[in-house]
């Protein structure tokens, strides 16, 4: 299945194709456009920290993926844990910053049934990540179950929160249409750093001081609804799906991957 869309970041158009691909592969991003045509793991040791909104994923080589998270969420939700992404730019599409086109390719090209045991992470006790006014906790449990709480003095923002148990039907009902979001003084700055090449008035979400500054919420919560769906593809980068019961307090990208990272040491210790 492929998809092609302007990136958010780089304006480039950027053709994307999803592949199946054989057990134990995990999810992997090939750059079909440079020589070798060089692949990187979606996972937490390839995570590469940008002063931007966003999950990267970078090469040793210095090739990288930007804004992975969307895809990943999907993949997370729907089981998905061997497939290559194949792209011919760094960026995949956006569209209109929620993750409703990649629920569309992946219900269009069908998910196969593979003869392996799947693999799942389970906890043997909870753990949690406290970063200043951050905190990301886990608890064993028998699904993924994500509940966040997130604050924005913003009028139609405030204090909001969710949670949901992750499945297909509850991802693509209650967290696929949700669209990314920012402010008004954000979008400056990224312009003046060179960003939003490719952003349009349908991209995102901007609020102004007091309001939107175009169309309306689809969800009284759809800012939160969207930080679950980032949260929830930044989990995938484990390399496996996990089953435990993820609370976050105004986490982001940078301390969702830390506590990705947590989490792989304690498996690695049991």
């Amino acid at each position: 299945m492929e998809f092609t869309g302007i990136g958010l970041h780089t304006g480039k158009t950027t053709r994307l194709v999803l592949r199946p691909a054989p057990p134990d592969t995990g999810i992997r991003f090939r750059r079909v456009d440079l020589p070798g045509k060089p692949e990187i793991p979606a996972r937490v040791e390839f995570f590469q920290p940008l002063p931007i909104m966003c999950s990267c994923l970078s090469h040793s080589k210095g090739i990288r993926i930007l804004l992975v998270e969307h895809l990943m969420a999907c993949l997370n939700a729907f089981g998905i844990d061997n497939m290559i992404a194949e792209l011919d730019n760094e960026e995949p599409p956006f569209e209109d910053g929620s993750a409703q086109f990649y629920v569309s390719m992946i219900l269009e090209a069908g998910i196969a049934r593979q003869n392996v045991p799947d693999r799942i992470v389970n906890l043997s006790k909870p753990l949690i990540l406290k970063e200043g006014d951050v905190e990301l906790t886990a608890f064993p449990s028998e699904s993924l179950r994500v509940t966040f709480f997130a604050s924005y003095p913003h009028p139609l923002i405030g204090a909001q929160s969710f949670s949901l148990e992750v499945s297909p039907e509850n991802f693509m009902e209650e967290i696929a249409p949700a669209r990314t979001f920012c402010f008004e003084r954000d979008v400056e700055l990224m312009l003046n750093q060179g960003l939003l090449r490719g952003a349009t008035e349908d991209s995102a979400l901007v609020f102004s001081s007091s309001g939107l500054l175009k169309g309306c919420l689809q969800f009284p919560e759809e800012p939160v609804r969207h930080k679950i769906m980032d949260l929830i593809g930044d989990l995938y980068l484990l390399g496996a799906p996990l089953h435990a019961h993820i609370t976050a307090v105004k986490s982001g990208h940078g301390s969702h991957a830390r506590f990705v990272q947590k989490i792989r040491e304690e498996m690695n210790h049991e």
